[in-house]
């Protein structure tokens, strides 16, 4: 199945019925975006990767039909429209759910619980190499989206977050009283 990576101005409505998922890249670092992009390009599950360099562009991406994404993986820091708005901001548009997982540079727990607590499935610390960064898109793909089948974003999450990546080599489980600080 060979896979495409769309900008925004080549993002189309259609897409084939059997192929695989549809993922939105919100990433303003072209060099990240390069990488997750190759990445997710190379996951079997994976049919289409539309990037957008900011939360504005993905949000317009979306609400003009120009992608239906099954995933989004959303950056936090970004120009114009920082990951947190972009999740509040989809979390807002149920017609329009989708799994979000945050995939940021940021170690922090605070950041974290302000994620999940905008509906992010996920959060995961971007890697520092490209086999880690393969095998954290993998798993999050993987426990989302099992076998490519149905999604299965946590509706009602309990309160426990999960880093990724950089922190360890395991998930690591961050209750939600700890802060910046602790």
């Amino acid at each position: 199945m060979s896979m495409q990576t769309l900008s925004a101005a080549e993002a189309t409505v259609a897409r084939s019925a059997s192929s695989g998922l549809c993922i939105l890249a919100v990433e303003d670092d072209e060099a990240d975006a390069y990488l997750i992009r190759r990445a997710l390009g190379d996951n079997p599950m994976v049919s289409k990767v539309v990037h957008a360099c900011d939360g504005l562009e993905a949000l317009a991406m979306v609400d003009n039909g120009l992608v239906t994404p099954d995933l989004a993986f959303i950056d936090l820091r970004m120009p114009r429209m920082d990951g947190f708005d972009l999740l509040v901001a989809f979390a807002s548009r149920p017609q329009q759910g989708f799994p979000m997982v945050v995939l940021t540079s940021s170690a922090s727990p605070g950041d974290a619980i302000r994620s999940r607590l905008r509906r992010a499935t996920r959060v995961i610390t971007k890697p520092a190499t490209v086999t880690e960064l393969y095998a954290v898109l993998t798993n999050a793909i993987e426990a989302i989206c099992p076998a490519g089948g149905n999604l299965t974003p946590r509706q009602n999450a309990d309160r426990e977050y999960f880093l990724e990546g950089e922190q360890s080599h395991r998930p690591r489980r961050v209750a939600p009283d700890e802060t910046d600080g602790a």
